[in-house]
């Protein structure tokens, strides 16, 4: 049913607003299990590699995830946009996506697979080669899994995308659990990544088989169309959290365990990463879906539910997690991680503003205005590389988080201002004042109680219930953000 359809359907409009709270909710969960697979896989790695080789890990799977949205070229986003739409055979749609998308990967493995050896000598990385062409076997893998995203967000089939997620975390944490089994290397953890890749795209082609590869030529024109400035959008995101990282590992000339101390302490950081993973796609095509029937309110009621989502997550973990970060860090990657705790609250302050920086993107790309966020994301590069060059061989690590800082806050600022003039108000400030109020509830308590070693983790749990609890009675969390009946 096209979406353009639901106009002056009673319920409608309300209808997809609870199927996108049900699709956020369940990408949650799923994203959940996913992190904390994640993480089972990060601590098991850093304990056995040790902070030099797991530093050299985190730089190949940083640089190998940025080539794989390279490969995704925002074609995912292009297919739901399109099906949304509706103006074009769902299937035709999913066919030339898959076309589009296995070729660009082929190329990009072949031209990495060239490039290998340069990248290794420019990053440092001793038999670097050899480990560039294991990671990049993966990119095939992330092309078949982009098609199925595409597709599936387009369809708002958001319980399959969550059943893939689960199982894609279990499947890392069976293969490194074999390695662990076998004996661990950055090699052997490459190949294990990648055989859990293969095996997440098995388990999709057995829920939603695969229906051909069509090339229809005006289908593929109008995804090539939408995807050139979606592709510069998410490539220059990725550069723009990774790019601190890939500088480090350039230009310092200190020990190399310090890299892997970063690199421990952004891992937890990326926690924060769950808010744009989790509703980048429900966000996307609701807006879509909603500026096809152009039904404004509504877009701007999808994004400002995605703001509040965003807020109220990141505000938490900064609070929970930047005042325990030393504690959290010895107890998952080790006490030679602990050191971390320098860079990780200005790596969480990074990560929740480029959550924020998600939402304003999405919502504008979802109106169809892909290449002024391209333009901006694009402008911002040069100016993170700039203050990394600047400022890590003068103050070293710290430096590399503050300029990560600097260029999502920029980023964010000039995005969020070109949004808010297209849509109105993206956030609503009552939510900014009970959040910043249950923050501060938090912080007191955070400080007042020490508890050392294993014991932090229970101090967490019960951090983040009092922060629940304290949006609970402030009335900006309500029974209907979790399933239950009520008003939401």
């Amino acid at each position: 049913m096209a979406d353009g359809a639901l106009r002056g359907v009673p319920g409608a409009a309300d209808d997809a607003y609870d199927r996108q709270r049900r699709g956020t909710l369940q990408l949650l969960l799923a994203r959940g299990v996913f992190f904390a697979s994640a993480y089972v896989v990060s601590a098991i790695l850093a304990r056995a590699l040790g902070p030099a080789d797991y530093g050299i890990y985190g730089v190949i799977v940083s640089q190998l995830f940025w080539l794989e949205m390279v490969v995704h070229a925002g074609v995912p986003a292009s297919t739901s946009k399109i099906i949304a739409a509706g103006r074009h055979d769902p299937d035709a749609v999913a066919g030339a996506a898959r076309v589009l998308l296995l070729g660009v990967s082929g190329l990009l493995l072949v031209a990495g697979w060239t490039l290998a050896p340069a990248v290794a000598e420019l990053m440092r990385i001793p038999d670097g080669e050899t480990l560039y062409r294991l990671a990049i076997i993966d990119l095939p893998f992330a092309a078949i899994y982009a098609s199925y995203e595409g597709i599936l967000y387009g369809h708002r089939r958001f319980g399959v995308l969550a059943t893939a997620l689960v199982a894609y975390g279990l499947f890392r944490v069976a293969a490194v659990l074999t390695l662990a089994w076998l004996g661990v290397s950055v090699g052997g953890a490459l190949l294990a990544m990648v055989s859990a890749s293969l095996a997440v795209c098995v388990l999709l082609g057995r829920l939603q088989p695969l229906r051909g590869f069509r090339t229809e030529r005006a289908t593929i024109a109008e995804i090539a169309r939408f995807a050139g400035p979606m592709a510069l959008c998410l490539i220059s995101g990725q550069i723009l959290v990774n790019l601190d990282l890939w500088l480090l590992q350039s230009l310092w000339t200190g020990e190399g365990e310090v890299v892997g101390e970063y690199v421990g302490s952004m891992n937890l950081a990326r926690i924060l990463a769950v808010i744009p993973t989790v509703q980048a796609g429900v966000l996307f095509s609701s807006v879509a879906w909603a500026a096809a029937s152009g039904d404004k309110a509504r877009a701007v009621r999808h994004i400002q539910e995605a703001s509040r989502f965003a807020i109220v997550i990141a505000a938490g973990a900064c609070v929970v997690l930047g005042t325990n970060g030393s504690d959290v860090l010895a107890i998952l990657f080790s006490s030679a991680y602990a050191e971390g705790q320098r860079f990780l609250p200005l790596q969480l302050v990074a990560f929740a503003l480029f959550a924020l920086l998600d939402v304003f993107a999405n919502a504008l790309m979802a109106a169809g205005r892909q290449r002024i966020v391209a333009a901006v994301l694009t402008a911002t590069v040069p100016l993170a590389w700039v203050s990394s060059y600047v400022l890590i061989p003068r103050i070293g690590p710290t430096g590399a988080a503050i300029s990560l800082v600097l260029g999502v806050a920029f980023a964010g600022a000039v995005t969020g201002l070109i949004a808010r003039r297209h849509f109105g108000a993206l956030i609503r400030s009552s939510t900014v004042i009970r959040v910043l109020v249950a923050a501060t509830v938090v912080g007191f308590a955070g400080a007042a109680v020490h508890m050392p070693g294993p014991w932090v983790l229970l101090k967490l749990v019960l951090l983040g219930s009092l922060y629940l609890a304290t949006l609970f009675l402030l009335k900006e969390i309500t029974p209907g953000d979790v399933g239950f009946p009520g008003k939401g």
